[in-house]
């Protein structure tokens, strides 16, 4: 008759708890679908603001290009001037989305304006070009304006280019294919005044329908993988073709969705509050009935407590014996299966360093009578008879914090060792340590550990009795650059430079930067005084080599100054200044070369 009524407290929390989790995750799912839709919304509501402002910008577009198409009909003799004129008009309309206008008579290229920087696109063959000729045979076939590419430009860079059928009907003679004129539409302009960009801020954006072709097009911009997902889809209708648009939230429909956390810990809380009232109250009743049943209610609930404990829990005899393992059970910090450790010693368990280590710790709370601190590192490959895959994969770091129980608890000296994962703390330590001691930008050392690492050569080369030697290394006519492409170029050309010079040395060496365009470069241990020359030529070498800037290439050059430990000084204040003063002598012979230092 008792057994069963045991179980009534449990059950009936748990009924609760269970109807509680139900009610909560029903509520859950219809706000998660109600902020879906309303994203979606939001999303369908940007992409059709941007999908109308594309198609304003390049019908208007493609309504230029068919009035020069109308003018040249009806004037098919017309003179260099008079297409000069024509076209000077409708750029003004357009100036800042159309790159220039050209008229190809039977599909050649014959007149471009503006001319300057555009003459490498006169006597162009379109119709045999590889990858603009089927366009203009489409537009042949269909006697319709077509949109081609985004496709590269013979004069550089790439664009949309329209092409429009000209057709001439002479007197008493059938109508005639005269030509094309064709438009190249800048993209990169587009996007800016269809504010694309502002709303990439918000949302991934993908366009297909390269040529125009819609669905059947290529993508052109963003990530292909839109169009396989839950993306919101619309279509660019225009003159000539069309394309498709598809678009998510950039955080992802998940994230759009997420709900607060505080919303969880109500609902945490709820299903906890109502499983621990209605268990109460009936074990409320059941002790009124037996004192029995509300010991043993007590005891499951101290039971369960423990088991819940965050960190994991061990409780050791004097000779490092597992007498107990409780709580852990968050599986993104702890292992499973640490009951199977239960009775073996620790020598039995983990490697032989940490198991000396924690029974030392076990001895001295036991001897003092006081708590014992111990931080160490393991991997779950380390400890016999656990299971790696049952938790973290990754190294993992703890704070031991070890008390010793009385002796009557476990009936022999003993302690409870609680294993805190501080993993994380550890990480954010390392970050921490990485940022003081590396530059910010190029994520190369900076001036503390340079100085560090100086030290150490060294002494490296006064044990060994080899060279140790510092090449200061700074841009030539760097400003100049940063000047004419801006900072945000600048600093990707010192993240090149820094890569090249990485390159460039021995893995036992160093590069550094001490601010602004100036690095230095260390080379350790070595036997002979040629090897820094050697190193300087090739650095220079590298560092003339073009680099890519915008959507042009930049040649920059450098200026290096050597100290060589022991000739030029022996001690780090020393060879920074010697090779700084070797540097301005390089500069002074006219740059981009190297001076070793010389009193």
């Amino acid at each position: 008759m008792g057994r069963p009524d045991e179980r009534w407290p449990l059950l009936h929390g748990m009924m609760a708890g269970g109807l509680a989790l139900l009610l909560f995750l029903a509520a859950d799912t219809a706000w998660e679908r109600q902020l879906t839709d309303r994203a979606r919304a939001e999303v369908t509501s940007q992409l059709s603001t941007l999908r109308a402002r594309l198609e304003g910008e390049l019908n208007t577009t493609i309504f230029l290009t068919r009035t020069l198409a109308t003018y040249t009909a009806l004037n098919p003799s017309l003179s260099e001037g008079d297409f000069s004129r024509v076209a000077g008009q409708l750029m003004d309309e357009a100036r800042q989305v159309i790159r220039n206008i050209t008229l190809a008579p039977d599909n050649v290229v014959r007149f471009v304006h503006p001319l300057e920087s555009n003459q490498a696109v006169l006597g162009l063959d379109l119709l045999h070009h590889p990858l603009q000729g089927e366009s203009v045979r489409r537009m042949i076939a269909s006697g319709e304006p077509v949109l081609a590419g985004p496709w590269p430009l013979v004069q550089g860079g790439e664009a949309l280019i329209i092409r429009v059928p000209i057709h001439v009907q002479e007197a008493g003679a059938p109508e005639r294919y005269w030509g094309l004129t064709s438009v190249p539409v800048d993209m990169e302009a587009i996007y800016a005044l269809t504010g694309l960009r502002e709303f990439q801020q918000a949302l991934d954006i993908a366009i297909r329908g390269r040529d125009g072709m819609g669905a059947r097009g290529e993508v052109f911009f963003g990530n292909p993988a839109l169009f396989d997902d839950s993306a919101v889809q619309q279509e660019v209708t225009m003159r000539g073709g069309s394309w498709e648009l598809a678009a998510v939230p950039r955080e992802g429909w998940r994230a759009a969705a997420g709900r607060p956390p505080a919303w969880y810990l109500a609902g945490v809380l709820l299903v906890l509050v109502c499983a621990l009232t209605v268990r109460k109250l009936s074990d409320q009743a059941l002790r009124v009935r037996t004192s029995e049943l509300r010991y043993r209610a007590l005891s499951e609930r101290l039971e369960a407590i423990i088991t819940a404990m965050p960190d994991i829990c061990f409780v050791l005899d004097h000779e490092g014996r597992y007498l107990d393992i409780f709580g852990g059970q968050d599986a993104r910090y702890y292992h499973r299966g640490h009951q199977a450790l239960l009775g073996r010693r620790l020598h039995e368990v983990l490697p032989a360093d940490k198991a000396d280590a924690f029974l030392r710790m076990i001895r001295a709370a036991l001897d003092s009578g006081h708590l014992q601190f111990m931080e160490y590192d393991l991997k779950a490959s380390e400890v016999d008879g656990l299971d790696p895959g049952s938790g973290p994969g990754e190294h993992l770091w703890f704070e031991a914090r070890i008390m010793p129980l009385g002796a009557h608890v476990m009936e022999c000296p003993a302690v409870i060792c609680i294993a805190v994962n501080i993993t994380q703390r550890k990480q954010a330590q390392d970050r921490i340590r990485y940022m003081a001691l590396h530059d910010p930008l190029t994520g190369l050392a900076n001036r503390a550990l340079l100085q560090d690492r100086v030290l150490h050569a060294l002494e490296q080369s006064r044990r060994h009795g080899t060279y140790s030697a510092v090449l200061l290394l700074d841009l030539d006519e760097f400003k100049p650059v940063n000047d004419r492409f801006g900072h945000e170029a600048g600093d990707r050309l010192l993240c090149e430079v820094a890569r090249r010079l990485e390159g460039s040395v021995r893995a036992m060496d160093m590069v550094a930067r001490l601010g602004g365009d100036e690095f230095v470069i260390l080379l350790e241990d070595f036997p002979g005084v040629e090897l820094p020359c050697v190193v300087a030529e090739k650095l220079l070498a590298v560092l003339n080599a073009p680099i890519p800037v915008q959507d042009s290439e930049c040649t920059i050059s450098g200026s290096i100054g050597i100290s060589i430990f022991p000739l030029h000084g022996e001690d780090h204040d020393a060879l920074m200044r010697h090779a700084d003063q070797a540097l301005y002598q390089a500069k002074a012979r006219g740059k981009n070369r190297y001076q070793v230092f010389t009193a």
